[in-house]
């Protein structure tokens, strides 16, 4: 296959190099499939797919663990960052097990970091915190990749625990580690996740309590950071990410017309891409733009389908805000009584969130920060 590097990474470039000049079979299949698994957390779908049908063309006969490992791992990727699929996480334990059964360190290390991911995003947080410390049990201290996987994801979890004190030391590592891989996605992630949990927290204040306007402005200017790194190294993955956390942001600053167009414009976008699970929390919002610009019809539409749209199983902070924005919707409308009870609810669920904060920090202390083994050579 033609390899061909994508915008400015330089992780790509290097694998690229490390292609051309592997000539055992095994070692480098292993590495097409890695490259195949950046593609896809770039947005390359078409070339990873490719990719990964030419080894399975070349290798579905054979079982040798480290490919059968590789593909697993990139396929996960594909899956992923295609619509944040629950399939991914399946293709991650698949790698995972692969390589523990196969003694393969670094892989498994990986492997073990990416599924506490999704086992954050889950909010499995038993799940997380023990696939982290896994993670950097297994990891060398150069397995930079598997090293900044496993640091954002503590990060984010104390970020999203409302403890940014503690999560700055992992930022700092992950950051660190994914700068000396030479991986500009991760660090595009890492500057994603810290702008999301600020725009969060900025709806959360704005809703439960605190300074939304501090936090409403670092998330402006994450959302800028990640759209300059994304469009420097060409990520078209997820893309509608960004403009649906500048929605929120804009909204709790008041500037409902330029929520609302965000809202119109990537709504359809983000439900493809995984986010459809966050509807409720998303049409509130729009009804409460809605209110605010004078259509109240429009409204008032929106808010009965915010509220047809919360689900138990939606995270507890989510079903706070949607319920929580709704309870001011119906505020405004002088439907006290509806109000009331989406005011009870927010701040039944607000509570559980709490709880799931504190079991956070709880779980997540007795890990320590690892220690820095950075390389001198810059790829």
């Amino acid at each position: 296959m033609n390899h061909q590097q994508v915008g400015g990474s330089r992780l790509l470039a290097r694998l690229d190099a490390d292609i051309r000049r592997t000539y055992d079979a095994v070692d480098n299949a292993c590495l097409r499939a890695e490259r195949a698994s950046q593609l896809a957390r770039l947005g390359q779908f078409d070339a990873a797919n490719q990719e990964i049908a030419a080894l399975h063309a070349n290798f579905d006969r054979q079982s040798i663990a480290p490919v059968s490992a590789w593909i697993c791992f990139a396929e996960g990727c594909i899956s992923y960052f295609s619509s944040l699929s629950n399939a991914a996480r399946d293709k991650m334990q698949r790698a995972h097990a692969i390589s523990a059964a196969a003694h393969l360190p670094r892989i498994q290390a990986l492997s073990a970091a990416w599924l506490a991911h999704m086992d954050f995003a889950q909010f499995d947080i038993d799940a997380t915190a023990r696939h982290a410390q896994l993670a950097l049990e297994l990891a060398d201290p150069t397995n930079y990749a598997a090293i900044a996987r496993a640091c954002l994801v503590v990060g984010i979890a104390y970020h999203f625990a409302d403890r940014l004190d503690l999560a700055q030391p992992w930022f700092v590592r992950s950051r660190e580690c994914a700068s000396a891989e030479g991986d500009e996605a991760t660090l595009s992630a890492l500057i994603y996740n810290i702008a999301a949990y600020r725009g969060n927290h900025a709806i959360h204040s704005s809703l439960f309590g605190g300074n939304p306007d501090e936090h409403a402005r670092h998330a402006l200017a994450g959302a800028d950071s990640t759209e300059n790194i994304g469009q420097w190294i060409g990520i078209t993955s997820l893309d509608a990410l960004v403009p649906m956390l500048r929605a929120g942001v804009h909204s709790v600053q008041g500037e409902y017309d330029k929520a609302l167009a965000l809202y119109e414009a990537h709504w359809l976008d983000a439900k493809r891409q995984g986010l459809g699970r966050m509807a409720a929390n998303f049409l509130a919002d729009m009804a409460w733009c809605r209110w605010n610009r004078g259509d109240h019809r429009g409204a008032l539409r929106d808010a009965a389908s915010a509220s047809g749209n919360i689900d138990p199983s939606m995270h507890a902070d989510d079903r706070a805000v949607a319920h929580g924005r709704l309870a001011q919707v119906y505020r405004a409308a002088g439907e006290t009584d509806t109000a009331l009870d989406h005011d009870g609810k927010a701040r039944e669920c607000w509570a559980l969130h709490r709880k799931l904060q504190a079991r956070v920090v709880e779980l997540l202390a007795p890990l320590p920060v690892p220690p820095t083994a950075i390389r001198t050579a810059t790829c």
